[in-house]
């Protein structure tokens, strides 16, 4: 019982957060200036990656893990690692996010994240979905490689702060 509750939990923590990363968008005029952010998204799936989470909802601050390697997603959770999706799985909700959502992104300007010369796009989702809700993120994408180095999300009162790390990834498990 244990084990599927905090399965639960994790699905909704990476559901939450993925679907504020993974900023699907219908065709509007600035789909162009979204293309960038959504194309490293995209990529994210399929890099090896390891994203450090700082959530701070209602003043309580949280921290996790999660890497993506061999097509899986792996979460650290009371200290240990386990699977909590694939890949496959983060790419039917982001086509489903794609499909619900209206994003608009605008070039910011460039700056570098950990020495990485990124350029920064400010992003606002109207969430369409029931319950219909807003967020505004800032994402730094990599101008070299083409992958998100950090995003930070507001949405309803929460701030949500991922960084991503690409070097020697391999699965925790």
């Amino acid at each position: 019982m244990q084990t599927t509750r905090r399965r639960e939990l994790l699905y909704a923590m990476l559901g939450f957060t993925f679907g504020q990363l993974l900023i699907g968008a219908k065709p509007l005029a600035a789909q162009n200036d979204c293309k960038p952010v959504l194309d490293a998204m995209t990529k994210l799936f399929d890099t090896p990656t390891h994203g450090y989470l700082t959530t701070n909802v209602g003043g309580k601050l949280q921290t996790g893990e999660s890497i993506y390697a061999g097509g899986s997603i792996y979460s650290k959770s009371d200290g240990k690692w386990i699977t909590a999706a694939t890949t496959k799985e983060m790419k039917e909700l982001d086509e489903k996010n794609r499909q619900n959502n209206k994003t608009t992104c605008r070039y910011l300007k460039d700056e570098p994240v950990n020495g990485e010369m990124a350029a920064v796009y400010s992003v606002h989702s109207v969430h369409e979905a029931p319950p219909k809700s807003t967020s505004d993120s800032k994402t730094w994408i990599s101008k070299a490689k083409g992958l998100p180095l950090r995003t930070d999300t507001d949405m309803e009162g929460s701030h949500i702060s991922m960084r991503f790390e690409y070097g020697n990834v391999k699965p925790p498990i």
